[in-house]
């Protein structure tokens, strides 16, 4: 159910992948020519009804604002420029510019060189557990910065060392 969240799949999207799913059995039994297709025809109905049962109950069970969330068109672009610009704490817009594809935050890179640059030395005093500097691009870090971290032969951190 998670791969509707924007960065993932999308809601309109996983909605249309799981609707695919109950079609295709059918198509494929149609091209089916052994002989208990007449049974498979009534597992599949009965799995098909009990599929539309579970859903059923399951968005009668959920928080009505969660609906949306299964039909959206929001992209992980959006998302994330939506999540940067409106989180309130340091941690959540830290994450939404630097832990996402680089093309998610285009458009606004000159925000977020501001807000880096605002911020930078609190969070270095601060040490903040989700702060690290090895996650900043080279452009979004302020000169002094970059120059005192090692400037350009400095090694961003990569996701296979981050798992070491």
């Amino acid at each position: 159910m998670q791969f509707r969240h924007p960065i993932d799949l999308g809601g309109v999207a996983f909605s249309a992948s799981m609707l695919w799913a109950q079609i295709m059995p059918f198509v494929a039994l149609s091209f089916y020519e052994g002989e208990n297709k007449e049974q498979l025809k009534i597992l599949l109905i009965c799995s098909f009804g009990l599929w539309l049962v579970l859903n059923w109950l399951f968005f009668c069970s959920i928080d009505r604002s969660y609906i949306t969330t299964f039909f959206g068109s929001e992209t992980g672009p959006q998302y994330t420029v939506d999540l940067f610009r409106h989180s309130e704490g340091d941690f959540a817009k830290f994450d939404a510019a630097f832990d996402n594809r680089r093309s998610y935050i285009n458009g606004i890179e000159d925000e977020i060189k501001i807000w880096v640059e605002e911020n930078i030395d609190r969070w270095r005093i601060e040490n903040e557990e989700w702060f690290l500097v090895d996650k900043i691009w080279d452009e979004f870090l302020p000169v002094e910065v970059f120059e005192a971290i090692g400037g350009a032969k400095r090694r961003r951190s990569s996701f296979f060392q981050d798992l070491i």
